[in-house]
């Protein structure tokens, strides 16, 4: 059937064999495949469930009536708790009321102090000098109890934003003033060229 001296009848066998290979195998995983499928249905059907029809009558339900409250009855007393002996949290320190001439003078002084902290911690930047940049930007300052700052917003720019950012940073650099201080303390920022 097959000669010898011919390479190529060696490879056309080759190809017939994988191809009835490949034929086989599809077969056999379709015959599978469809078994599955066809399984549920080939089983019988119990006789109980075929010869006792459903039935369902409707009955008519009695009209709404109005709503009932439910009150919770009071829980039974019980044994009073173990009282643990705790100590008490010191109470903070009670400020004396301020009249208004008290807080314009608390709010100059600390207005002073954290003018001095950010003049220590004030960066003019270089760009803002080489183009001869100068304003004043008003910051409001947010402090905690200790006096720190916690956060800084510009309140009114400068008219240039970079002097306006290094402002913001400055602020936020204050740190202890006096306890007397408001949480809220509104700074001028001043930029000028000698």
């Amino acid at each position: 059937m097959f000669d010898s001296r011919n390479p190529t009848a060696f490879q056309a066998a080759g190809h017939l064999r994988l191809a009835l290979a490949c034929m086989l195998s599809l077969l056999f995983h379709a015959l599978v495949f469809g078994a599955g499928h066809l399984l549920p249905m080939l089983r019988p059907i119990p006789a109980a469930s075929m010869s006792t029809p459903l039935r369902a009558t409707l009955v008519a339900s009695p009209p709404p009536s109005a709503p009932v409250l439910l009150v919770p009855e009071p829980p039974e007393p019980s044994a009073p708790p173990a009282v643990i002996a705790a100590r008490p949290k010191p109470l903070p320190p009670v400020r004396p009321p301020r009249t208004a001439l008290a807080t314009a003078d608390v709010t100059t002084a600390v207005t002073q102090a954290a003018s001095r902290q950010i003049a220590k911690h004030l960066f003019y930047p270089p760009e803002a000098i080489a183009r001869g940049l100068e304003g004043e930007a008003q910051i409001m300052l947010f402090l905690d109890e200790a006096g720190n700052a916690i956060a800084a917003r510009l309140e009114r720019s400068s008219g240039h934003a970079i002097l306006d950012e290094a402002a913001v940073i400055a602020a936020r650099s204050v740190r202890s003033l006096p306890d007397v201080a408001p949480r809220e303390v509104l700074l001028p920022v001043r930029f000028r060229l000698r």
